[in-house]
């Protein structure tokens, strides 16, 4: 999904609420990641804006992966989404 498909997308969903039970064993960052994920930002801007290495962005989004139970960016943009 290109990032201006996916601005698209998080702007068209953006008035509706996320559950609070499948976000709430994510970490502060890992929220804040996954908030920059929806907002179709690639991984090395996330780090430029959070002043983190892409790399620690990976990490990042393999345990935010993993807590979702999801398998791609797409899925858990969707399930932060609430959908």
């Amino acid at each position: 999904m290109s990032s201006q498909i996916a601005r698209k997308v998080v702007e068209y969903f953006h008035n509706k609420s996320k559950p609070r039970d499948m976000m709430g064993s994510l970490t502060d960052r890992e929220s804040e990641i996954l908030s920059q994920l929806a907002k179709g930002l690639k991984y090395r801007e996330i780090g430029e804006k959070l002043f983190i290495s892409e790399g620690t962005v990976h990490t990042h989004l393999r345990k935010i992966y993993e807590k979702l139970q999801v398998r791609s960016r797409t899925e858990a943009v969707l399930k932060y989404m609430g959908k």
